[in-house]
């Protein structure tokens, strides 16, 4: 779905970020300045902590990679990210257009438009500390793979085991043929 943007003369756009971690919590975040509520959600505003990697825009769904970046934790909130399982968390990042002049999301048909959607394939935990101060930062890389590249990934079919055929006939002679070499075409 494209947006119709022509009436409009400057525009700023934001991304929202949802991690669904299994277990734990729903985390919603965004890069925006203030806290926004969108489908009774609110994403809690993280500003310039908080970055996406680039992506691209494509005509169809296509397998991709996105990391989000995500500075500035609290110390005490990073056993809450360890303990819980946050490889395989669902993720879906939507972006938003704002009117630059009112700060507010345009009510035009489509937005915020979905940008991504995936999961969390590996995730990494750096801290910073700072030289002669008793500063630091402590930042997590989160890795999302999209549900794209999944669906390619996925090994789809049937196992022909003896076992899981008791009663049929049909398959009576699997365990013989899995065995053979059949050499089509070559000469007798």
């Amino acid at each position: 779905m494209s947006l119709d943007l022509t009436n409009f003369d400057a525009i700023q756009t934001t991304l929202f970020v949802k991690v669904v971690i299994p277990g734990y919590d729903t985390l919603t975040f965004s890069d925006y300045h203030r806290d926004i509520t969108l489908a009774g959600q609110t994403y809690q505003a993280l500003g310039e902590l908080v970055s996406v990697s680039e992506s691209s825009d494509e005509l169809r769904a296509a397998p991709k990679d996105i990391s989000i970046t995500i500075s500035g934790i609290p110390d005490q909130n990073i056993p809450e990210i360890l303990n819980n399982k946050v490889k395989g968390s669902e993720v879906e990042i939507l972006r938003g257009i704002f009117d630059i002049n009112t700060a507010e999301l345009l009510s035009i048909s489509g937005n915020p438009t979905g940008m991504f959607k995936g999961v969390v394939s590996n995730y990494e935990i750096s801290d910073d500390l700072g030289i002669g101060d008793d500063t630091g930062t402590v930042t997590i890389v989160l890795n999302a793979t999209s549900i794209v590249e999944l669906l390619n990934n996925k090994i789809a079919g049937r196992r022909t085991n003896p076992s899981d055929f008791d009663s049929e006939e049909t398959m009576a002679r699997v365990g013989t043929l899995a065995k053979s070499n059949f050499n089509f075409g070559a000469p007798e």
